[in-house]
């Protein structure tokens, strides 16, 4: 399921300004890391959010009726990553 959703997202990510480096599919959450030359914010995390939701909700057949969507950062030290 993260390959789908990753291969759906990738490209308005990019255009965005973003690199978009893993999606995550665990405990009902979809979530999206994402990067760029000087690191990611809260704001980019919204912008990201705010490109990829139209997409993710047209395509969620296959996550049921109660999931959440986030976009993050692998955070500074990268242990978001693991």
């Amino acid at each position: 399921m993260e390959n789908k959703f990753q291969d759906l997202c990738q490209n308005v990510i990019t255009k965005a300004g973003y690199t978009l480096l893993k999606v995550t599919w665990k405990n009902r959450e979809l979530c999206f890391y994402i990067d760029k030359e000087g690191g990611i914010n809260h704001s980019d995390c919204e912008t990201v959010t705010r490109l990829i939701e139209p997409i993710i909700e047209a395509n969620d057949n296959e996550l049921g009726d109660n999931y959440s969507l986030s976009v993050s950062s692998v955070g500074v030290d990268g242990k978001d990553w693991e």
